[in-house]
């Protein structure tokens, strides 16, 4: 997979896919709703419909009026399936350095204090 599509997943809920991008807006979008990117991996934890389709609204990049729709979907084809999947988006969003990135590594900074 190339750096630019890092963490980019593709999501097939109710027969509809969603491809989800881990942009700072989509991180931005979810710590507001959840209080932080740690709840919203708890919301996935306890495995809510309702968190599931505002992550899957914030990563795509929908408006909010589709919730009703993608939560229906959701549970249609199983909050255990997406939360799963959700969890690894998240995640992605915690740590969105390539691991290709991190492996080459970057000397560390000189300190310029005294």
């Amino acid at each position: 997979m190339s750096e630019a599509l890092y963490g980019t997943a593709t999501l097939v809920v109710g027969g509809r896919t969603y491809t989800l991008k881990p942009t700072l807006d989509a991180a931005l979008l979810i710590e507001s709703r959840f209080g932080g990117l740690r709840a919203a991996l708890e919301s996935m934890r306890l495995m809510s419909i309702a968190a599931c389709a505002d992550i899957i609204i914030a990563g795509a990049h929908l408006k909010p009026d589709e919730h009703a729709v993608i939560a229906g979907d959701v549970f249609r084809t199983g909050v255990a399936k997406v939360s799963g999947q959700l969890t690894d988006f998240i995640t992605v969003l915690l740590n969105p350095v390539p691991p290709s990135v991190a492996a080459r590594g970057k000397d560390e900074a000189v300190s310029t204090a005294q």
